[in-house]
């Protein structure tokens, strides 16, 4: 007697395909939360970050350091100066103290790191500089327009001297063009000391300049530096 239950093989096989996705949906809609967590911790990245961000500090104050140490040692190299280390007191000090260059050594460019002196300044000194030969005093800058603003405290503290590298015109052989070009020999000195040579030979001593150009006292003391016989 065939029942309700007396199914063909296949009426079983559907029937248990379906059973088995009845339960799959069952298991799915119970177990599953319906969010997608991810294990991620949020405060590991940001310590990430913070690590990055300290080493790329430290890498930016090596690259001054180096830059301030090649620049000193540049300076002693070159003769511009002495380089002075941080005495190690508390506080915030510079890694070195001021490098003062050498006034009657540098170029422009060295110029320019100092305050109040543009590229302008700077060249006007290295030109006044070259045409006299050398500086032997900071009261000479006052002699150009252009730095005639600038305190003597800041050269005296920013530059060194040496009056002894100033170079020296020789009056008795020197040529017109040469003794012009200096800003103490103007014309009228110059054909003056040039007359006198050609007639009368040498000159030998600082009085006798004095007595062939009848030049000023003030004029004289500057000579003294650039002139030898």
């Amino acid at each position: 007697m065939k029942t309700k239950f007396d199914f063909t093989s296949g009426e079983w096989v559907a029937s248990l395909v379906l059973l088995a996705f009845t339960l799959s949906c069952y298991l799915f809609y119970y177990l599953y939360d319906g969010e997608t967590t991810l294990d991620t911790d949020v405060k590991s990245y940001a310590s990430v970050f913070e690590e990055f961000n300290l080493k790329q500090e430290a890498l930016r104050d090596s690259v001054e350091r180096a830059r301030q140490q090649l620049y000193a040692s540049n300076r002693r190299q070159n003769g511009y100066g002495d380089t002075i280390p941080k005495n190690g007191k508390a506080g915030k000090q510079p890694m070195y103290e001021i490098v003062r260059i050498n006034i009657n050594r540098c170029d422009s460019t060295d110029i320019t790191v100092v305050p109040m002196f543009g590229a302008k300044r700077a060249a006007k000194l290295v030109e006044y500089r070259d045409r006299l030969g050398g500086f032997y005093s900071f009261a000479q800058l006052q002699e150009v327009y252009v730095l005639q603003g600038i305190p003597m405290d800041l050269l005296e503290k920013y530059f060194v001297l040496h009056a002894n590298e100033v170079r020296k015109i020789n009056i008795n052989t020197a040529t017109y063009a040469e003794m012009v070009r200096h800003p103490y020999f103007d014309a009228y000195l110059t054909k003056t000391i040039l007359n006198y040579r050609s007639k009368n030979g040498e000159i030998t001593s600082f009085d006798d300049l004095q007595r062939i150009t009848h030049a000023y006292p003030e004029l004289m003391d500057k000579l003294r530096h650039y002139v030898t016989f």
